[in-house]
């Protein structure tokens, strides 16, 4: 890849934005609404779903992108061009120096639309995921979908996008797999470049779980696909999520929906923060999530780990989330890790197996989530030695209680490694009601590391009846 293309990045490229704290891309969500219902897709909206372009999420969006040294941004739906300001904004993302990327089903791609994309140097994707009309319509919902695929790429070949800017997007799935092969060659005949993907355990695949393709049948049809690019002088290693490409991108980008709210992408479809509250360049450096992702490398844990691939994979950080609740983990769809499913750990997990305590003195059950706001649960037994002689838990245990939640997540997070720490101080605590012997709790909390070695977390702790027993903050460090 060209360093100076605005699409795609080098490692180098990629090395220096993380260096650099900078984003390359922003992908930008501003709208849901879509007129095709693919059964794999991500998203559940529809024409039904009410608009959600906000002008002022798009133009803070792209002037927080620009200002972090984005080079492009990848305008994603619902359908793209379903919005009337459609033009406006790829005019505005060129007015701040970068480029548009934009997914499209294809259905509504015009004369005006090509020309438009050739004049603004766009990259457009377009959906194409075989050449059999009944599987077409069957993976987009909708009828006379590969006709209307395959007439946008002729508009906008006639335009004159060529191999940088032009794409077929597919995603592979057990109704199409066969064709895969096929559909990829055709594409490099015609100059157009393949974007081939795997599907991600998310959104509407979850009501069509046959579409899903094992792994090893994943990696055949990679490495054919492989071995045919290598006779045309293209070489490039067989590794999912995507063919013959890496994604590395929480490295160098994040997710904007049409509310404000960031997410580490689509598959990781949580919330870090609001670019309308908060600037992206804060919220991107404060987030642990990210920050993680960003050191991937040392942070990932499992087979993925040790594999001899990880320096530049990390496999898809959307599948492992989405299969074991932890982005941190082993990817469970990568095929060589296949025969190591039963190193990759997934939610809930026993904290027991997190801390140095041992009963009577531990109360913390399991980790239940993990992400910017972390979730353990307990149980508080009979034989709990905090408890008074009326069943209730001395107020004072409270914090030992957080603390041993956090000394479970902060083992978890590094992958069982235990680190020596103590509890430093409790702040504003607030006992808001009584917790009793055998009461089910749910002590949720969030981090900060204001200096190294010592975090400020805060907490609140809520019963089976999701009442709130207590909340406060407490300051604990951890060394290792």
């Amino acid at each position: 890849m060209d360093s100076q293309n605005p699409f795609d990045f080098t490692s180098e490229d990629i090395r220096q934005a993380v260096a650099e704290n900078r984003l390359l891309s922003l992908e930008l969500e501003f709208d849901r609404r879509c007129n095709y219902r693919c059964p794999y897709c991500y998203a559940t909206a529809d024409l039904d779903c009410p608009a959600t372009f906000n002008q002022n999420v798009v133009s803070e969006a792209i002037e927080q992108a620009a200002a972090l040294g984005a080079r492009k941004i990848v305008l994603l739906g619902g359908e793209p061009l379903l919005e009337n300001r459609l033009g406006a904004t790829i005019r505005k993302i060129a007015d701040h120096g970068m480029h548009t990327e934009i997914f499209t089903n294809g259905s509504l791609v015009n004369r005006e639309f090509a020309q438009l994309a050739k004049e603004f140097d766009c990259r457009v994707v377009v959906k194409l995921n075989c050449l059999d009309a009944p599987t077409h319509d069957r993976l987009t919902g909708v009828r006379d979908s590969l006709a209307k695929s395959l007439r946008a790429l002729e508009l906008l070949q006639d335009a004159g996008l060529d191999g940088d800017h032009l794409c077929a997007s597919t995603t592979i799935s057990s109704v199409n797999c066969e064709d895969v092969v096929e559909l990829w060659k055709y594409l490099r005949h015609r100059n157009i470049r393949p974007y081939f993907e795997i599907m991600t355990p998310q959104g509407r695949l979850l009501e069509h779980r046959e579409l899903e393709v094992q792994p090893l049948k994943l990696q055949k049809i990679f490495e054919e696909l492989r071995d045919f690019d290598a006779t045309q002088g293209r070489f490039w290693e067989a590794q999912p999520p995507l063919v013959a490409a890496k994604c590395l991108r929480h490295k160098y980008s994040a997710l904007v929906n049409a509310q404000g709210d960031v997410f580490p992408c689509v598959g990781i479809d949580f919330k870090i923060g609001n670019i309308l509250e908060r600037p992206l360049r804060i919220i991107l450096t404060e987030s642990v999530v990210i920050q993680d992702l960003k050191n991937h490398r040392e942070m990932i844990k499992g087979p993925c780990k040790s594999c001899e691939n990880a320096e530049e994979c990390y496999g898809c950080r959307g599948t492992a989330f989405q299969l074991t609740g932890d982005y941190l983990a082993s990817d469970p769809l990568c095929w060589r890790n296949a025969d190591k499913q039963d190193q990759i750990h997934v939610l809930p997990v026993n904290a027991s197996d997190y801390l140095p305590h041992k009963p009577p003195m531990v109360m913390v059950s399991q980790i239940t989530q993990v992400r910017e706001a972390n979730v353990v649960s307990a149980t508080i037994a009979p034989d709990n030695r905090f408890l008074g002689k009326n069943g209730v838990l001395n107020q004072e245990a409270i914090p030992e209680l957080v603390a041993q939640a956090a000394a479970a997540l902060d083992s978890f997070h590094y992958d069982g490694t235990i680190r020596q720490g103590f509890l430093a101080i409790a702040r504003d605590v607030q006992c808001l009601k009584d917790i009793r012997v055998n009461d089910q709790l749910a002590i949720s909390m969030t981090w900060e590391n204001p200096l190294p070695e010592w975090y400020l977390i805060r907490f609140a702790v809520t019963n089976q009846h999701n009442a709130i027993c207590a909340n406060g903050e407490i300051n604990v460090r951890l060394q290792g």
